[in-house]
C-alpha cells in the first residue's frame, strides 16, 4: 500500500555515520561504550507525547519533553525505511530520519531517548504517529547531521517481547505496537508466493487470515531483503508491527523469522474452486461463497457498473465497488485502478480469489488487464431507512443506498472526517469518511438532507460511504 524510495548504500555515507557516532564498529558488533543509559528524565510517556498532536497537521513541540522507548523495528532488513519505531509500555510511535542503515545505531532492543523540543508531532490520518522535523504541512525527516542533538542511545540488548492477540481484536491495539498472532495462515490464494517483487522492487500487500475468516494485510517492500523469499502454506504464529492503513489494519515482519507457519491449515473454503467458468450475476458470486479464501475458475466473469469514486479518494485506489443492480461486491486490484464512477465493467476472475475482509466480501488479485470497459452505465439508490439497512447488512452490502429525511451530527467538528451518525425516523447509521479523502475538512450540512452511498460491511457494522459532498443534499 506504500511506495518505498530506492535505498542508496554508499560506502562513504557508512564511514562518515560511524565516525561521528562511535558507536559501533560494524552491524554485527555490540557498541564499545558502557551499556548503560543516558542520565536523562523521562518527561512524558510516548501515549502522553501522542496526545500533544492536533490530527494530520504537525505540531511543534516547544517544550523540553523526553520520551524514552525500545527499538522493536529497524532497517535492517530494508522493510522499514528510514523510520525507526520505539514503544514503551503505553503506546510506540515512529521517528523519521534521513539516515540509512541506522540499525547499526538503533538496532531492535535498543533503548533511545528523544528530546523532543524542536520536533513535530502528527497522526498520519490512520492513527499512526509520527516525529520529526515540520517539511510544510508534513512530519519530514530529521537530518542525518542532527539525529545526534535529538536521539540519544541507551541500553541494548533489551527483550523486546509482543503483545499476543487475536486477528477479530487486533483493531484494539495502539497502533504501530509489536503484537503475535497464533493460528494464522497466508490466505490460499497468498501461499506459496513471494512476499514481494524483487525483480522490479514493487511492493505487495498478501492477506493474513485465521480459521473465522478474519482478516488483516501483511505489507512487504520490494526492497527488502526478504521480498523474493516464498509465503509459507501452513499455520502458526506470526509477529509483525501493526499499523493502519486507509482505515484497515495492515502488518509489517522485520524479517521471516517473524513468520512460523508449518502447522496443518484451517479447514472451511481451504483450496476450494468457485465459479462456472462464464458469465455470472455478482449475486450468484456472492452466494458461491463457502467461507476461507477460494480461487474462480477459469474463464469466470462478472459485468457491472462501478458505483464508488476513486479520485475523491474515499476508497484506497486498489479498490472499486461495483454492482451490477442487484447485488454489488468488492473488486481489489493488484495495483492503483483508473476506473472512473459509473464505468460499465466486464472483469475476468479467472485464478483471482474470492473471500472477505473485515467481513466484506471482495474478489481480490484482479489484474487491470483483466478488465474489459464496456461504456458507462448508471445505478439506481435503492432508498432504505437506517433500521432496515441495519438488519439487511448482508444483502444490501456493497450496493448504493438512499437515506432520506434524515440529519447528520458527530465526526470532526462538524467535518466529514471520519465516523458521523445519520439519523432518520427509525434510527441511525454510521457514515464514515477517510481522512485523506478530498472533502473530509468539508463541514456537513445542519439540515435536514438525503444521503446516497455505497454500503461498506466494517467487521459487521455497516457503514456509508459517499462518494462526494454532492451525494448529501
Amino acid at each position: 500500500m506504500k511506495k518505498i524510495l530506492t535505498i542508496p548504500v554508499a560506502l562513504t555515507t557508512l564511514f562518515f555515520l560511524t565516525t561521528i557516532s562511535s558507536c559501533v564498529k560494524n552491524e554485527f558488533d555490540a557498541p564499545t561504550t558502557t551499556n548503560v543509559d543516558p542520565d536523562l528524565v523521562v518527561s512524558k510517556s510516548i501515549s502522553e507525547l501522542q496526545a500533544m498532536a492536533a490530527g494530520t497537521t504537525p505540531v511543534l513541540i516547544s517544550t523540553n519533553e523526553v520520551i524514552a522507548g525500545v527499538v522493536i523495528a529497524d532497517d535492517l532488513s530494508g522493510n522499514f525505511y528510514k523510520e525507526i519505531i520505539i514503544q514503551d509500555s503505553t503506546a510506540a510511535i515512529a521517528i523519521q530520519i534521513d539516515q540509512s542503515n541506522f540499525n547499526t545505531l538503533y538496532p531492535i532492543g535498543r533503548r533511545i531517548f528523544v528530546k523532543c523540543n524542536g520536533l513535530v508531532i502528527a497522526d498520519d490520518g490512520d492513527g499512526n504517529f509520527q516525529l520529526g522535523i515540520r517539511d510544510l504541512q508534513t512530519v519530514g525527516r530529521i537530518p542525518s547531521g542532527l539525529v545526534p542533538r535529538y536521539i540519544v542511545a541507551g541500553k541494548w540488548g533489551i527483550p523486546v517481547t509482543p503483545k499476543t492477540v487475536s486477528m477479530a481484536n487486533i483493531s484494539n491495539e495502539p497502533t504501530q505496537t509489536l503484537i503475535r498472532l497464533e493460528n494464522v495462515e497466508f490466505s490460499t490464494a497468498d501461499t506459496s508466493l513471494p512476499y514481494a517483487n524483487a525483480a522490479t522492487q514493487q511492493s505487495q500487500n498478501r492477506i493474513i487470515e485465521d480459521c473465522n475468516g478474519n482478516q488483516a494485510d501483511l505489507y512487504s517492500s520490494g526492497y527488502a531483503n526478504f521480498a523474493g523469499a516464498i509465503t509459507p502454506s501452513g499455520k502458526g504464529t506470526l509477529v509483525a508491527v501493526y499499523k493502519q492503513y486507509a482505515g484497515s489494519p495492515e502488518l509489517e515482519i522485520r524479517n521471516t523469522e517473524d513468520v512460523n507457519m508449518s502447522g496443518p491449515r484451517c479447514g472451511g473454503g481451504t483450496g476450494v474452486s468457485v465459479g462456472t467458468g462464464a458469465l455470472m450475476s455478482i449475486a450468484d458470486v456472492r452466494a458461491a461463497y463457502t467461507g476461507g479464501s477460494a480461487v474462480f475458475v477459469a474463464g469466470t466473469k462478472i459485468r457491472g457498473v462501478v458505483i464508488s469514486d476513486l479520485t475523491t479518494a474515499n476508497i484506497t485506489s486498489n479498490n472499486l465497488i461495483l454492482q451490477d443492480g442487484v447485488a454489488g461486491i468488492i473488486v481489489r486490484f493488484t495495483t492503483p485502478n483508473t476506473f472512473n464512477l459509473n464505468d460499465s465493467l466486464e472483469i475476468d476472475l479467472s485464478s483471482d480469489s474470492l473471500q472477505t475482509y473485515q467481513q466484506g466480501q471482495e474478489v481480490n488479485y484482479v489484474s487491470s488487464s483483466a478488465v474489459t470497459v464496456l461504456g458507462t452505465g448508471t445505478i439506481t439508490p435503492n432508498t432504505k431507512t437506517t433500521s432496515f439497512i441495519s438488519t439487511n447488512l448482508s444483502t444490501l452490502e456493497s450496493t448504493l443506498i438512499k437515506v432520506t429525511g434524515a440529519t447528520l451530527t458527530g465526526g470532526t467538528s462538524g467535518t466529514y472526517s471520519g465516523t458521523v451518525t445519520i439519523t432518520d425516523a427509525t434510527g441511525t447509521l454510521l457514515l464514515y469518511t477517510r481522512g485523506g479523502a478530498t472533502f473530509s475538512g468539508t463541514s456537513y450540512p445542519t439540515g435536514t438532507v438525503s444521503v446516497t452511498g455505497f454500503l461498506s460491511n466494517y467487521n459487521g457494522t455497516p457503514e456509508l460511504i459517499i462518494r462526494g459532498t454532492g451525494d448529501v443534499q
